[in-house]
């Protein structure tokens, strides 16, 4: 019903009213029906208006759910019709800026970087999952300061330089309270908000750790390789030297200096050969071979290899009794490689009376070989390091009884490829105890 189709209802009521009331035949009965049908427009009217409160309520509390407003339509359609597109614009925008917030949360929070944001004063507004696992942040750190969270003065001297001078900052900072120590490089700017006058401070975070060990260890083995190839390229260049100067001319003397020159040549083919080797496994290069092998029969061969080796340095050297029809499948050449390279290493450092002993055994679905010697052993400072390349407890010792340094490099690398995984235990003056760990069968995927 429309507001002027009410007014004139009204109006027609009241008149036809009226006119019925002047031919009533008495003026108290004029009275009494004016009284009446006065009341009952009133209460119509006070009847439409209320219903029409009560929809222009429920229409603004809800103008998704509303179809019409029945009453007053010339007056409240364009009201209705309005609201229903700035509620429409406002879910839109709502909808836009929660999906657009949803993203950014995703987006950082999947970072490795980890992102902080500040105000001016240097109070934390905003952090990412990155950052609160590297400070071992739990709950929120909003309104505290970067500052006093980092407590690290050369963040305090960026945040200074980022956030009063308005510089953008890249600087490495050196985490050593933490174990294992981390290298973090902290990059810091400042960003305009949407307001003219609003900035902020961001920062962050990357952990350079990796890289930096990396470029350590690629450090150290140029220079081990350098070092391990100019000693026997010395002694060659020596030796050789010595001969055309007139040892040559002593034959005692000449096929000595030549026994020499071609031990330090030997020694210098399997320090090539061991890289070559290593190479091929670290570049992915390195063909599998799979087939099912015997732990007992394996074993047996590595025994009857190193039995008189042992016996020679007065050692006791035994492989222990293997389960029966215990298979595995594996590259049988280079699982040797790994047995080899561990009882090769077992008996050069350990002493006359000492013992070495091997064994095998299945713990689930893998086979576990374990090389225990009574040995040198190594240092706690050292465990971890002996598998890296060219990495040696005693140098001297090492190269006195020939080793190239890249043994166990290999054996971790093959060990890997293998999908198996190798481990040290050791006691220094008491010995060692290595565990090697490989699957019992490979998947096809795998074999492929």
């Amino acid at each position: 019903m429309g507001f002027r189709f009410f007014i004139l209802l009204v109006c027609l009521s009241s008149f036809v009213g009226g006119w019925v009331a002047a031919d009533l035949p008495s003026l108290h009965q004029s009275v009494l029906f004016g009284f009446i049908l006065a009341g009952a427009l009133l209460f119509f009217s006070y009847w439409a208006l209320r219903s029409t409160e009560r929809q222009v309520r429920d229409f603004l509390s809800r103008p998704d759910t509303s179809k019409s407003l029945s009453w007053f339509t010339d007056l409240l359609d364009p009201l209705y019709e309005g609201t229903v597109h700035l509620f429409r614009e406002k879910e839109r925008a709502r909808n836009q800026a929660e999906e657009t917030s949803s993203r950014f949360v995703a987006v950082l929070d999947h970072m490795g970087e980890g992102v902080v944001v500040t105000d001016l004063k240097g109070k934390i507004l905003l952090i990412n999952k990155a950052f609160s696992r590297f400070f071992k942040v739990d709950g929120s750190v909003r309104g505290e300061s970067f500052g006093l969270l980092a407590r690290k003065a050369g963040i305090n001297d960026l945040i200074e330089a980022v956030l009063v001078h308005r510089d953008s900052v890249q600087k490495e900072i050196v985490f050593s309270e933490t174990s294992p120590p981390r290298t973090w490089s902290l990059v810091g700017t400042t960003a305009k908000g949407a307001g003219l006058t609003d900035v902020y401070g961001v920062f962050l975070l990357f952990d350079l750790t990796e890289i930096r060990h990396l470029e350590r260890v690629r450090k150290d083995f140029v220079a081990n390789v350098s070092h391990e190839i100019r000693t026997p390229l010395t002694s060659i260049r020596g030796f050789a030297e010595a001969l055309v100067d007139g040892a040559l001319e002593d034959p005692e003397t000449s096929r000595e200096f030549v026994g020499i020159i071609l031990t330090h040549a030997q020694r210098l083919g399997e320090i090539v050969s061991d890289l070559l080797h290593l190479s091929e496994l670290e570049t992915g290069k390195a063909v599998l071979d799979y087939r099912t092998v015997s732990v007992g029969a394996q074993l047996s061969r590595i025994e009857d290899l190193y039995r008189a080796i042992a016996r020679k340095k007065n050692l006791r050297f035994a492989v222990e009794a293997v389960p029966e029809g215990l298979v595995y499948e594996t590259d049988e050449g280079k699982m040797d490689m790994v047995l080899t390279n561990l009882v090769d290493n077992a008996i050069k450092y350990t002493g006359s009376d000492g013992e070495v002993r091997v064994g095998a055994r299945q713990e689930g679905d893998e086979v576990v070989f374990e090389i225990r010697d009574t040995g040198i052993g190594i240092p706690r400072t050292d465990v971890d390091r002996v598998f890296e390349r060219f990495y040696r407890v005693d140098r001297a010792r090492s190269r006195e009884m020939g080793g190239t340094g890249l043994g166990l490099a290999i054996v971790r690398h093959i060990v890997e490829i293998l999908k198996g995984t190798v481990r040290v235990q050791s006691t220094p003056g008491e010995g060692s105890v290595f565990s090697v760990r490989v699957p019992m069968a490979q998947s096809r995927k795998e074999k492929n």
